[in-house]
């Protein structure tokens, strides 16, 4: 048996098979990692800022229910978190469908909504999903990584000239036929392109398929205080003020940064109301002021800290702390970021020259099994 056969067969079909959804993926993936310094260009009025004393969290929070009485509020992203640049935005719930809130802190009036299909949260659930979020989209598309991870393994043993003649692998030659070029093309994009794209495959397949995964090595793949314990117990008083809440978390992490504000869900009939997650960034936090790598939960009543999560002092929590910024490259600020949106863009390019191979040599042997009728006749 040839192995090489069997795995440029195997490479081609797999390739094939999944090449095109690869492709989508890939370019909204390259679209979305500058969202958040692309959205106050496209959204422009919605990112302005009064100049003036700013209101507080917590009037901003009480002018958003205002505006939407039945919705519920899910996420709060401070002014000096990634995705806000400097506005208070709010992620709220409202008859099954989310939306984004933008108040200007200067005036403490909404400055506009996005939906669902704002560009940017359209281009998200494609990249997500393929826009199949009610048909197990999620994991449509980390079966669609697996591809990948194997398409891209493959194509490494595919590559491999030999020890003597490895600096052939990194040659693109010139003066050659289109099929040559293309070759070459293929060969040396795709092996420089192998690092992201194991990465990128491999965190993509673990955001979905992670408890899985950890689960057959016997190990959890992330790690969070029982949620019997996360729970927020009653005052006559009310609840204590958004503002009041980030004051305690900064005492707990003096050098922190409040990133983002997670509300607790509407308790269910004879259920207890959750805690009020605080999203912070301390030290190097490789999400760049995005999820944050610090997390505290606070009674929403009382202010009482009844958690507190630390990934620079916590090496259990490196796994769910780098997830994210490790698909999307976050992790190395502008220069990873540009690195990723040029690989994002690699599987079109590796698919456009591949195809162009196998439609090629798919022509030859049809000419040359028409040579051979004709010898025969």
């Amino acid at each position: 048996m040839n192995v090489k056969k069997v795995l440029r067969a195997f490479h081609l079909w797999l390739s094939l098979i999944a090449g095109l959804l690869i492709c989508v993926i890939g370019i909204t993936g390259s679209l979305l990692v500058f969202q958040d310094e692309l959205s106050p260009v496209i959204y422009s009025d919605y990112y302005k800022v009064t100049p003036g004393k700013k209101i507080s969290y917590e009037q901003a929070y009480q002018t958003v229910l205002s505006a939407h009485p039945k919705a519920e509020v899910q996420r709060i992203y401070m002014e000096d978190s990634s995705a806000a640049q400097g506005v208070y935005k709010f992620r709220i719930k409202e008859n099954k469908h989310t939306k984004e809130i933008f108040i200007d802190p200067g005036t403490g009036q909404l400055s506009g909504e996005l939906n669902e299909h704002s560009f940017f949260n359209w281009t998200f659930d494609l990249h997500e999903t393929l826009l199949l979020k009610d048909y197990n989209g999620k994991e449509i598309v980390a079966i669609i990584g697996i591809f990948l991870f194997f398409i891209t393994v493959s194509g490494i043993f595919l590559w491999w000239p030999g020890i003597k003649k490895w600096v052939q692998g990194f040659k693109i030659r010139r003066g050659k036929n289109l099929y040559v070029s293309n070759y070459d093309i293929h060969k040396v994009f795709g092996i420089f392109s192998v690092p992201f794209l194991l990465v990128v495959s491999l965190t993509g397949i673990l955001f979905t398929f992670d408890k899985e995964i950890f689960g057959f090595f016997g190990a959890n793949a992330k790690i969070a205080p029982p949620k019997e314990m996360l729970v927020s117990q009653p005052l006559p008083q009310g609840k204590m003020p958004i503002d009041r809440l980030v004051e305690i978390a900064k005492k707990e992490i003096p050098d922190g940064t409040v990133t983002q504000i997670r509300m607790p869900a509407k308790p269910k009939a004879g259920k207890k109301e959750g805690a009020v997650e605080l999203r912070m960034s301390h030290g190097y936090d490789p999400s760049q002021r995005g999820a944050g790598n610090v997390r505290v939960w606070l009674d929403s009543y009382s202010g009482k800290v009844i958690e507190k999560y630390d990934a620079t002092i916590n090496p259990r929590l490196t796994y769910q702390t780098w997830l994210f910024p490790l698909h999307t490259g976050l992790f190395g600020g502008a220069f990873t970021k540009v690195l990723y949106v040029i690989g994002g863009l690699m599987p079109t390019l590796l698919m456009a020259t591949g195809t162009y191979m196998w439609l090629y040599k798919s022509r030859k042997k049809k000419e040359s099994a028409k040579r051979q009728v004709r010898s025969v006749a």
